[in-house]
């Protein structure tokens, strides 16, 4: 019974260990854009939809397609925390809309997920 008891303890030290090393910053935020384009097709700038006048994305903040599940640098963990390199950093849908200029972008409506 008291070596139960020391390993739960052990246990217990471990995880507030963990707990304290862990950095706040998580990458989870997301935008979600609904545009149209007057040149090309929505799969042109990473986007989906049949009609070039409705596309819709994901995107990180960089302005670019979110490839994962989080909008990390590198690997986060399961909680979308402690990215490699930090968070993706720009002007969310500015950024989308000045990279694929030459494809006319203009944005219905953005949604930003948190």
């Amino acid at each position: 019974m008291e070596s139960r008891a020391i390993t739960i303890l052990l246990i217990g030290f471990c995880f507030l260990a963990l707990v304290n090393k862990s950095d706040a910053v998580c990458c989870r935020a997301k935008e979600e854009l609904i545009f149209k384009m007057n040149k090309g097709g929505c799969k042109d700038v990473g986007g989906y939809g049949e009609n070039p006048h409705r596309c819709r994305i994901v995107i990180c903040a960089d302005g670019f397609a979110q490839v994962g599940m989080y909008c990390g640098q590198s690997s986060c963990n399961i909680f979308g925390c402690n990215c490699d390199g930090g968070c993706l950093e720009g002007d969310w849908s500015q950024s989308f809309a000045y990279k694929h200029s030459y494809y006319g972008i203009e944005l219905i409506n953005v949604k930003r997920f948190l």
